[in-house]
């Protein structure tokens, strides 16, 4: 047996962890930055794109710089000094990040995105349950339910 087989693969730890709805939607638009061929993207565009979602309302830019510096140790992001615009010694010690998707991560969004679009048709812990179909076809008929 091959002892690969034996690690744990902590790339995935995002999935189910606790925040993972945090974590998966921060690795979400880095894999759609990614597809467009933006590799490197700054906190505070990260932190803008977020804002524009109702959960992320209350999300600070200080508990965006810890979940990247988990996604980093879980090694799904990789990050590269921001030294370009230094204007003094002061600003590089603080160390400023560009961040890139790693690429166990980009296949692991790949294998998630492709299940989320297989639906209903498999059962797993992805598929969408009874009650949100029907609110769903019932918003197509009579327009957005507000609750």
């Amino acid at each position: 047996m091959d002892d690969r087989l034996l690690k744990p693969i902590t790339e995935v730890t995002y999935l189910t962890t606790e925040n993972a709805w945090r974590y998966r939607a921060i690795l979400r638009y880095f894999y759609i930055q990614h597809e467009r061929l933006r590799y490197y993207l700054l906190p505070g565009e990260v932190l803008d794109h977020l804002k524009e979602s109702l959960h992320f309302r209350e999300y600070t830019e200080d508990l965006l710089t810890r979940d990247l510096d988990q996604l980093v140790e879980w090694k799904n992001l990789i990050p590269r000094q921001e030294t370009g615009r230094v204007a003094s010694i002061e600003q590089f010690k603080k160390k400023r990040f560009r961040y890139q998707c790693a690429p166990y991560t980009v296949e692991i969004e790949r294998m998630v995105r492709s299940l989320e679009q297989m639906g209903d048709s498999f059962g797993g812990s992805l598929e969408r349950s009874l009650v949100q179909r029907m609110l769903e076809s019932l918003e197509a008929l009579v327009g957005p339910v507000v609750g």
